[in-house]
């Protein structure tokens, strides 16, 4: 029969072949006799024996004992061959172990190399939110944050307000996504009280956290499966960072001021719902959307962009909170049932209080009602 490979085990065909025939002899036999039967010169013979019994699958007889020549047996493969395996296991086992730190190597060698920065990936629960807790921990004068789901680590007011109490100038962005768990609106006027300053849009590319325009994370992996394994980018690169903080200044130009969570009997937080107005107008224009009605709009309620904010009508009431809450998420273009689940009030009632609203302000639609509440002082 004819042997199969033995090449994983580092023996060459002519080797094997001469294994081959120690095999079938059941004795020992001698160069000469093997040299004869493979057709091979005893100088590639004996090479071939010795590497055989350096690894252990055939003996050697000692000098003498009537013999001219030492003759050479077979080992049992069942115990040579399974002893060879294992050890080369064992061999590749340790490899793979180097592999780690071989890799650190490798990255100390790249940072030496590069020093303008580092990036790398993290991938999993456990490595994504241990460096988004450091983040917060380590920021000493700004934090950025665009926030929404799916989440990796539970929301953690104490650390953030930890960041507040030490001076840190926290913004975050958050989605309209982010309010559609019972309480994260609350949330977030309860850090807004504290510090934090938090606009909302409709979307978010990406999840980022910038600590001190140092170090950044930035997710991604998949956004729209929460079942997914959460992957990011954590880098100290100064170009990426630069161009990440641009995209996050970009965002919270066009975002909507969250409004804070006034006190009982304190007056109403202060909403530029002009500016906001304004935005909206030109980031329509922008999309080749509706962006000239929106600007008559905003010139007929005298809030051109040189004009500033108009003086509020006097003998008007203010703003409750709710309405001030449900004025923001409505320019931010939730739906009324997240509108709903964030007042807690059915579906059915949102949707008289907005035609009730809608009719107090003299508005059309929701962008209409934005400015109009503007113009009355309402804000």
């Amino acid at each position: 029969m004819t042997l199969p490979s033995l090449a994983a085990l580092g023996i060459d065909p002519v080797t094997a072949a001469v294994y081959e025939f120690v095999l079938t002899c059941g004795d020992t036999v001698d160069v000469a006799a093997i040299a004869a039967a493979r057709e091979l010169d005893d100088a590639v013979v004996v090479t071939a024996l010795e590497q055989l019994r350096n690894i252990g699958l055939v003996h050697r007889t000692a000098e003498g004992h009537g013999r001219h020549a030492p003759g050479y047996g077979a080992v049992d493969p069942r115990v040579a061959v399974s002893a060879l395996v294992a050890a080369h296991d064992e061999q590749l086992s340790d490899a793979r172990t180097a592999v780690a730190g071989l890799g650190a190597l490798f990255d100390d060698g790249r940072r030496v190399a590069d020093p303008s920065g580092t990036t790398t990936v993290l991938t999993g629960h456990a490595a994504v939110g241990d460096w988004y807790s450091r983040l917060q921990h380590r920021a000493r004068d700004e934090f950025l944050a665009f926030d929404r789901p799916p989440y990796v680590v539970a929301t953690n007011e104490s650390v953030e307000r930890g960041a507040l109490n030490r001076g840190v100038h926290w913004r975050a962005i958050y989605t309209v996504a982010s309010f559609t768990v019972d309480g994260s609106l609350q949330g977030v006027h309860r850090l807004g009280a504290d510090g934090e300053e938090a606009r909302v849009t409709h979307d978010l590319p990406v999840k980022l956290a910038v600590a001190d325009r140092q170090v950044a994370l930035v997710s991604v992996g998949p956004l729209d499966d929460a079942s997914a394994e959460p992957e990011a980018l954590l880098t100290e690169s100064p170009a990426l960072i630069a161009a990440l903080c641009d995209l996050f200044e970009s965002r919270w130009r066009t975002a909507v001021p969250v409004p804070a969570l006034a006190e009982p009997g304190a007056a109403a937080g202060a909403v530029d719902w002009a500016e906001v107005a304004a935005r909206l107008a030109a980031a329509t224009q922008g999309s080749g959307g509706t962006g000239a009605a929106d600007a008559a709009l905003l010139a007929s309620a005298g809030l051109g962009a040189a004009d500033g904010v108009p003086v509020p009508a006097s003998g008007l009431r203010a703003p409750t909170v709710d309405e001030r809450d449900l004025l923001a998420l409505v320019a931010a273009g939730a739906t009324d049932d997240v509108i709903a689940r964030q007042l807690g009030i059915s579906p059915r009632t949102l949707r008289r209080r907005l035609h009730d609203l809608f009719d107090e302000l003299g508005a059309s639609n929701r962008f209409h009602a934005g400015v109009e509440a503007a113009r009355r002082g309402w804000v």
